[in-house]
């Protein structure tokens, strides 16, 4: 198994809970990387998330989303996410979401 294997399970996991919250959205993963403390294991994800403006919350309220929601992801903690970059193009919101998941 390689470094990628338990990382890219992370990430479709966050991918299927966030698509509950936003069904509209279109989620892939720009990148994942395994990320690990003394104490903790887990990995450093990074989404790119499409909404239609029209369909849409205002990213300031998917960021309070996002703030506010109790992930619950099999035998993982989502140690932190956010919103880190937001654009408007061809209709679309385009935000950048960062989270850091860790194995529980």
């Amino acid at each position: 198994m390689t470094d990628q294997a338990p990382s890219r399970s992370l990430a479709r996991s966050l991918v299927r809970a966030l698509q509950a919250l936003l069904p509209q959205a279109r989620i892939p993963i720009l990148h994942e990387r395994p990320w690990h403390s003394l104490t903790f294991s887990g990995a450093q994800i990074c989404l790119s998330v499409a909404l239609p403006v029209t369909a849409a919350e205002p990213p300031s309220a998917v960021a309070q989303l996002l703030e506010d929601h109790e992930f619950s992801l099999p035998s993982q903690l989502v140690a932190d996410i956010a919103i880190t970059e937001t654009a408007i193009f061809d209709g679309q919101y385009r935000l950048i979401i960062d989270a850091l998941l860790l194995e529980d």
